[in-house]
């Protein structure tokens, strides 16, 4: 009797490891492709309450030239509020903060730079336009829930008539960083719409609206 040996995988066989090793492929790609999707950033997700602060308002604008001058040596920490009442912490790092004043809209970053003129008081100016209330640390830019920190703002002025049109604007602090052509005024006791950015994923944090005060 003579014995033979099949020397192939029948097709069967063969399209059946085929699939297998399809199934493996397919696993490993969902399974990279979730871990990617891990490690997306998450925007953080918190409630912030907002109030203006303005502790001293003296500038003074030449109707004429709309150059704002100062009286010798003084300083003001006016500005925004902020703080955390609940949910993730941040780092200021990774914010922007938008500002708009019925059709004008400003976007401060923490990168920004304040100009020479700045009216805010050394220790504050080390910090820039975003600091940790209550921190001895400039460095210490995390806000956990309970934190505060400000929106310094780099001017304000008294109110002022405009010889050009007769125009009329009263109390203001506005913020002008260095190297920009342009900045924002907002006026007391008129209404402000603010945004809070997360940087990272380019989507909003916060917003609401406030009167200056």
């Amino acid at each position: 009797m003579i014995s033979r040996r099949d020397q192939a995988v029948s097709p069967v066989v063969g399209v059946m490891l085929m699939l297998v090793v399809t199934i493996i492929i397919a696993a490993v790609v969902s399974a990279f492709a979730g871990g990617m999707g891990t490690d997306q950033h998450k925007t953080p997700q918190v409630t912030l309450s907002v109030k203006s602060v303005i502790q001293n308002i003296q500038g003074t604008i030449d109707p004429t030239s709309y150059v704002e001058t100062y009286p010798t040596g003084f300083t003001a920490a006016n500005g925004i509020q902020f703080e955390n009442t609940g949910g993730d912490t941040f780092s200021l790092n990774d914010i922007e903060i938008q500002l708009q004043s019925e059709d004008t809209k400003y976007t401060i970053k923490p990168t920004d730079t304040l100009p020479n003129t700045s009216i805010l008081t050394p220790g504050i100016t080390n910090g820039g336009y975003f600091q940790k209330i209550g921190n001895t640390s400039i460095s210490d830019r995390m806000i956990a829930p309970g934190d505060k920190f400000m929106l310094y703002a780099d001017g304000c002025a008294e109110p002022v008539t405009y010889t050009y049109d007769n125009s009329y604007y009263g109390q203001k602090i506005s913020w002008r960083p260095e190297g920009t052509s342009g900045g924002l005024a907002l006026y007391l006791n008129k209404k402000v719409q603010y945004a809070v950015f997360d940087k990272v994923s380019n989507r909003v944090m916060t917003k609401g609206e406030l009167i200056l005060t």
